[in-house]
């Protein structure tokens, strides 16, 4: 009975989520920097709930931004270009209901992961993390060579050393802020896409219609969210990451699979990202490691119970409010849209950035977009361009 009177701090979040969703450049990270200032009005419950229903509802929103312009977040940049692919050929909804039904089963396999590993097995998570921990830098390791042994051209192989050596200039050696992650996927992945975005004058009459259920998207969200669990462990791998490995060992070719299987894995990402703060006492993201700061023991049956509500209003948001903006879109100029987005994001790299380094951040965002157009005019998977953040990481792990 006590939950109920939570829901208005869920909604809450879930409204100002579906917000940060639609425009691209606007990371949950940012907004719960601001977010702080309304905790003493709130009480450190309610304001967990409220950032359980923003981050959840975010990245569920955010497949508009990136079916229909190409634009994703540190989350969404490996099933961006192929959600675009599908809006470009006139069916950018059927993207969007794959990415949200992916999405979704994310949620649902990834809860019954955990209540099957924790209730049922009995597993210790944080005894396991301490005994993996000194094997991730070498598993990333292992990642990277595969990488390059797989990549197609010179230029692939170009594209993730440079991707690592500029997240290590950018992410080791400076002071990195939320803003500094904006510029980095902002300029990598949407600058470059929107560029491209503007040899278009029109996009194609889009098609509402719903995709034919394949069975095979429950195996794809099924092992995409096992492959989230590894969050937990795997610090510095994306849910891009992860499901780019996947792709390969499924040797999955499918697009509207993919899709489906991005979904989930961003989800479960996230997810599982905000249940290790209860499974072993650290936070996998932004949102994750606000809710560690808080320093409040939160019940599994609490968080539970607030994503499955949140991911439930969030698909159904994200299926009717799809369908207005695609509507929208196809009447508008393309080319003007792509140019109001590309200086829309450059205003927010400069905003976010005022008082931190602003110079700087200029500097790593216009870098970020020359190798992000290296990729794209290469054809080099973009997948490849993750590698800012594992570099780093790697170098942060052996170097205790």
């Amino acid at each position: 009975m006590n939950f109920i009177y939570k829901i208005p701090y869920l909604s809450l979040g879930i409204i100002c989520g579906t917000i940060t969703g639609l425009f691209p450049g606007i990371h949950p990270n940012n907004i719960v920097a601001l977010s702080f200032l309304i905790l003493p009005y709130f009480g450190v419950d309610n304001y967990i709930l409220f950032l359980i229903g923003l981050v959840i509802t975010h990245y569920f929103i955010n497949f508009i931004p990136s079916a229909f312009l190409g634009v994703p977040d540190d989350e969404t940049a490996v099933s961006a270009l192929p959600m675009h692919k599908l809006t470009l050929n006139g069916r950018g909804y059927e993207a969007i209901v794959l990415a949200g039904f992916g999405s979704y089963l994310g949620v649902v396999f990834s809860i019954l992961i955990s209540l099957f590993v924790i209730s049922i097995l009995h597993f210790d998570v944080k005894v396991f993390y301490h005994h993996i921990k000194i094997f991730i830098p070498f598993i990333l390791i292992a990642f990277i060579l595969y990488q390059i042994f797989t990549a197609k051209s010179i230029w692939e192989i170009l594209v993730i050393f440079l991707s690592g050596i500029f997240g290590i200039a950018v992410l080791y050696c400076s002071e990195a802020f939320s803003i500094t992650l904006t510029a980095i996927f902002t300029g990598m992945f949407g600058i470059p896409l929107l560029i491209n975005n503007l040899k278009t004058y029109k996009i194609k009459n889009q098609i509402i219609t719903f995709p034919n259920f394949d069975l095979k998207f429950l195996k794809s969200s099924l092992f995409a969210s096992i492959f989230g669990f590894f969050r937990i462990f795997l610090p510095g791998i994306s849910g891009s990451q992860l499901n780019y490995i996947l792709s390969k060992i499924l040797k999955e070719k499918d697009l509207k699979n993919f899709i489906v299987s991005q979904g989930s894995i961003i989800l479960s990402n996230e997810i599982f990202s905000i249940l290790a703060v209860i499974f072993i006492g650290i936070g996998r993201s932004g949102v994750a490691r606000a809710i560690q700061l808080l320093n409040v023991d939160l019940s599994m049956n609490t968080a539970i119970f607030s994503i499955l509500i949140t991911a439930t209003v969030a698909v159904i948001i994200l299926l009717n409010l799809s369908k207005y903006i695609l509507l929208f879109i196809q009447k508008v100029n393309f080319k003007i849209l792509s140019l109001f987005f590309i200086a829309f994001c450059s205003l927010v790299v400069v905003v976010g950035s005022y008082n931190l380094y602003l110079i700087h951040h200029i500097v790593v965002y216009l870098t970020a977009v020359c190798i992000g157009l290296l990729a794209v005019k290469s054809n080099s998977k973009l997948s490849n361009m993750m590698n800012v953040l594992i570099f780093p990481t790697i170098i942060m792990f052996l170097r205790g």
